[in-house]
């Protein structure tokens, strides 16, 4: 690949800054970047019918439309501002307790008299702290190195409180124990308690908020950072995803180079690294490679703190739970002191205090109609995590998702009774996402030690390589990683101009961290230690070895699969793999349900031949013992959630989609689950029963698991139930559907009968779970199919590469792509992963009602490949 002016490693919001604005000054930049879609904390996910944002609550510095920030004036300089649309979040936060509930102003004058009213007796103390933390505001807008150097005196407070903490201050000016909780609420956002955490950092955030107000995103996070992404492409920049930094290259000191994960090696003397500081050592340039003195810095800095959320998605508004605010937060008492060592102790723990964001509040059309989506978040340490063995994982996150549900209760009465989805982010997801040391969120802590301007400077320790975002100056948040990629950018070009860092700068870093770590050992963590801790669960790839091949049936197998090296990740009964394989030439996938139960050294999969199926032919008839397979980690939602589901199971299966299920009956039985399982198995005939004497001696050996074939086309022998999953079946078989969860998976004409049978039954939608599903066999028959012939065919083109080649109306884009040699990242290969998320640039496609895409990816013009049928001629980019 060509030379690059610069190299961003990842595509966070911070990277995504540096990019755009050394695009701006035109330089030629590439951002390589390991996730799918972009932004790290600033992206969303979909799971059902409902987009969560990941972190954004309320983002500061912007402004308003009469009043501009300095955020804005960033954005704006780049192309960004004008891009997106900003709501403005009326309040600052409500804080709640049992014996207190005040909703606090977004603004200087109305904060104070929220807080005096309230609180009379600590009026002037109240006034006077408030007025200190603006003061620094305005020393911070003005402080540069040389303007320190000739007036010092007009920094005097930042001098004064650089090693302040809250506690310190705030209780020096306020007695009253609740008003010190009030003023001090948003601690959790900076991960620290009062006692701990940088009263500079707490003033300058807080006194943002208030003088320039929070807003939120129109289209969540997601939408902000794509802009970015515009931003630099439209310049000449490239923003690669799927395809993150394997090495940073070095000689004699100085970076030369970056080698992709792909194997691409890119040429460059600049490189910026979003990644966190300690893996881009470690990891990238090898710590044989780094300085001593800066590798005694990295290990002298706390690690701060990660978060635990659960996100919730609604079945009713928001506001018929009486809630009426962005920003909640509950306590049950005033001693954040007391909620943060709990939270330090142990993983799952009994928590006292929580934040509560329902989104719809700002942005009435953060859901579909009649919804709601809600965020509790609390705080959380991902070393506490790491010390649980991994089977013991889901039953931690779930119990401390329940505890969080049932304290959010106390602000919004029935809230557990309208879940429809839920989905629960650990500090371990945080590792996986964002490859931070333990989950990280802020980086190194908050603390007066090494908050803000005590940070690690962006300039590196080698010629040519910095540092920006969370873990570097001035720290954690939307705005402060935005401002330090900015730094960054401007470090860099400066850089450029006088043709290196040079001796002096480095010599200036290597002072600066020998002031605080000279006496520090050098970072314990070993090389790969964040991949390796997070890859036992969540591996990016798997090697298997076929072990045995089970006839099930005249056109179904079982492939049993065992690990080349090492175990098998645990997956939740009910997920699938996507099995690599190449076919005549062609490179493709498919995804296949374990059918297995959890916790065995293998993974069955169970293969049924498909009409005109291109994979399933060369599984069942090519695959014999000992050929290896590759395949992704366990993926998928479609499993039992007893955060919601109940203890009352019914599976509605029909032909392979028994796999999945069969799992599931599998683990209820051997675990002795205290779960209730009616399967209901529809197939053709008797002989297309897979699992058929397993499942009937199941249902025999257990009670509380019932096993009922149906059978469409019966011949003279059968004696078992005729006919098909209607609603006369179920109520027949069932009596009572009150109280009930219902799983449907199996072909594709099978989900909308079900889910009409289950309508007419009465059975409320959050109570209706569906397996996602990929291409149906005749796209022509699908609701809103323009009429089109399906052997119609289209040129594409791959705008980067130039490469043409033939796509049919009638199959899905990522099959044409395939042939024609583009290697494309899938998991799920139904629209629902968005690992194979690619750029239209021009035509139109066609796609399923049921496949849904983010809102920014519908407004920049992003489809699902796997799902996207060409109605035109394309032009695309991978």
């Amino acid at each position: 690949m060509g030379d690059y002016d610069a190299v961003i490693i990842g595509a966070g919001l911070g990277g995504l800054s540096a990019a755009a604005n050394l695009a701006a000054a035109g330089r030629k930049v590439l951002v390589l970047e390991r996730h799918c879609v972009p932004g790290g904390y600033a992206s969303t996910f979909r799971r059902g019918r409902f987009e969560f944002e990941i972190s954004l609550h309320e983002l500061s510095g912007l402004g308003h439309h009469d009043r501009r920030g300095p955020l804005w004036y960033s954005l704006e300089k780049i192309g960004v501002a004008q891009k997106v649309e900003f709501l403005d979040i009326p309040d600052f936060y409500r804080s709640a307790y049992p014996d207190l509930d005040l909703v606090m102003p977004a603004e200087r004058e109305g904060y104070d008299e929220v807080l005096c009213e309230n609180f009379p007796a600590e009026a002037e103390g109240i006034k006077r702290f408030n007025a200190l933390m603006f003061t620094i505001l305005d020393e911070v807008s003005r402080f540069t190195p040389e303007a320190m150097a000739e007036n010092p005196a007009a920094f005097t407070n930042l001098m004064t409180y650089a090693g302040a903490n809250l506690a310190d201050v705030l209780n020096a000016e306020v007695k009253d124990e609740r008003a010190r909780a009030v003023i001090a609420q948003l601690w959790g956002y900076y991960g620290l308690p009062p006692s701990r955490l940088s009263f500079l950092l707490f003033a300058i955030a807080n006194a943002t908020y208030l003088k320039y107000g929070p807003v939120h995103v129109k289209g969540r996070s997601q939408a902000l950072t794509q802009a970015f992404v515009e931003a630099v492409e439209e310049r000449g920049g490239r923003v690669w995803l799927n395809n993150g930094a394997a090495r940073v290259l070095t000689a004699g000191g100085r970076v030369t180079g970056v080698v992709a994960d792909d194997g691409t090696e890119i040429s460059t003397s600049y490189v910026i690294s979003n990644a966190n500081p300690i893996s881009t050592c470690l990891d990238l340039v090898g710590r044989e490679n780094i300085p001593s003195w800066y590798l005694k810095r990295l290990g002298w800095g706390k690690i701060g703190t990660s978060l635990f959320t659960v996100f919730l998605g609604l079945d009713c508004p928001v506001r018929r739970l009486g809630l009426e605010n962005h920003e909640i937060m509950f306590n049950l008492d005033y001693d954040f002191e007391s909620h943060y060592e709990a939270a330090r102790r142990t993983a799952v723990y009994e928590p006292k205090g929580l934040a509560v964001a329902p989104y719809n509040i700002v942005d009435p059309d953060f859901s579909p109609p009649g919804t709601g989506v809600v965020a509790l978040t609390a705080v959380s340490y991902g070393d506490r995590w790491l010390e649980l063995p991994p089977e013991r994982y889901v039953e931690a996150k779930n119990a401390l998702a329940s505890r969080l549900i049932d304290l959010a209760d106390r602000v919004a009465p029935g809230i557990r009774d309208h879940i429809e989805v839920v989905e629960v982010a650990t500090p371990l997801t945080h590792m996986r996402y964002t490859g931070n040391v333990e989950g990280a969120v802020y980086g190194y802590e908050n603390s007066p030690a090494e908050g803000t301007v005590l940070r690690l400077p962006n300039r590196g320790p080698l010629e040519g390589l910095y540092f920006a975002g969370a873990w570097v100056r001035v720290g954690g948040g939307f705005q402060p990683c935005i401002d330090s990629e900015r730094t960054a950018a401007e470090n860099v070009l400066e850089d450029m101009e006088k043709g290196g860092m040079g001796a002096s700068a480095i010599e200036g870093l290597k002072g600066f961290c020998e002031s605080q770590a000279a006496e520090a050992p050098e970072i314990a963590l070993e090389p790969g230690a964040v991949e390796r801790q997070t890859a036992g669960m969540h591996p990016r790839r798997l090697e298997l070895r076929v072990a045995e091949v089970i006839e099930e049936t005249p056109s179904a197998k079982t492939l049993r699969l065992v690990p080349v090296a090492g175990g098998l990740p645990l997956f939740r009964a009910g997920q699938y793999i996507n099995l690599f394989v190449e076919v005549d030439g062609v490179r493709t996938s498919r995804p296949y349900s374990i059918s297995s139960a959890p916790g065995k050294p293998y993974y069955d999969v169970t293969v049924r031949r498909k009409k005109g199926g291109f994979v399933s032919p060369f599984l069942l008839d090519r695959v014999k013992v000992g050929d290896l397979l590759e395949s992704t980690g366990p993926a998928g939602y479609f499993y039992h959630e007893p955060l919601t589901d109940g203890e009352e199971l019914v599976f509605l299966a029909g032909g392979s989609g028994i796999t999945p299920f069969m799992s599931m009956i599998r683990e209820a039985a051997e675990r002795s689950l205290p779960l209730r399982v009616h399967l209901l198995y529809g197939s053709r005939d008797p002989e297309d029963i897979i699992f058929r004497k397993e499942l009937a001696l199941l249902g025999a050996e257990h009670d509380n698991i019932d096993v009922d074939f149906i059978i469409s086309e019966p011949d003279a022998d059968w004696g078992g139930l005729c006919g098909f999953i209607d609603a006369e079946m179920i109520s027949s078989v069932l009596g009572e559907v009150g109280g009930k969860t219902f799983y449907i998976c199996g072909p594709a004409e099978m989900y909308p009968f079900c889910e009409a049978a289950l309508e007419a039954l009465g059975v409320p939608p959050l109570r209706v779970k569906r397996e996602a599903y990929g291409p149906p066999d005749d796209v022509s028959a699908e609701e809103g199919w323009p009429g089109l012939d399906p052997a119609t065919e289209f040129e594409v083109v791959e705008e980067r590469s130039g490469t043409a080649f033939p796509a049919r109306a009638g199959e899905p884009l990522i099959n044409a792509m395939e042939r024609a040699g583009f290697k494309v990242e899938a998991v799920c290969r139904s629209g629902e992963c968005t690992y194979c998320r690619t750029r239209l640039l021009a035509g139109e496609v066609y796609a399923p009602p049921r496949v849904g895409r983010r809102w920014a990816d519908e407004r920049f013009g992003y489809i699902h490949p796997c799902m996207s049928y060409p109605l035109t001629d394309l032009r695309i980019r991978i």
